[in-house]
């Protein structure tokens, strides 16, 4: 009895020493992701997926981000340290030795604004001015057209560009 009383009075303590700022409530916005919506070109309303779809970082050091998934949105994070991202956009046809691989470029320019959230979450970054240049190949590019729908990210509750293809 006498050690839970003592476990009890120590937990106590090691609670009672933690402020409402020492932990980042579940829920607290972070850092939003960029929500993209792929759309048909022939029917601009309606939503098309894409079938394996792999997205990439363009730098040096790549890294995958998502791999051979198929959908018809995607949400994809922005470098904070930096006002331009540079994905690389995957679209596999066919399977084993028969598969072809389409690559488009597209570089996302923004401005960051950094918003204090407290100690314990400390910073969320908003993007704003988003702009988007694809990198044209011509009749090579599987992504046909590309439209922004909100320039400001600021949250994942909508689509914040259409993709087309």
């Amino acid at each position: 009895m006498f050690k839970r009383i003592v476990v009890l009075i120590l937990l106590m303590l090691a609670f009672k020493g933690c402020t409402r700022d020492d932990l980042c409530p579940e829920g607290t916005a972070t850092t939003p992701n960029l929500v993209i919506r792929f759309n048909n070109i022939d029917n601009e309303s309606q939503y098309k997926k894409v079938v394996k779809l792999t997205v990439e970082t363009d730098y040096e050091d790549s890294t995958t981000i998502l791999s051979l998934i198929e959908t018809d949105s995607i949400a994809i994070p922005l470098n904070v340290n930096s006002d331009t991202t540079k994905y690389r956009f995957i679209r596999t046809t066919g399977t084993g030795d028969d598969a072809v691989s389409n690559v488009d470029k597209l570089m996302f320019v923004y401005n960051r604004k950094d918003i204090y959230i407290n100690r314990a979450c400390g910073f969320s970054t908003e993007f704003e001015s988003l702009d988007i240049t694809l990198e044209d190949e011509g009749s090579n590019n599987w992504i046909k057209g590309i439209q922004i729908k909100r320039d400001t990210i600021v949250d994942e509750k909508q689509a914040h560009l259409t993709i087309f293809h």
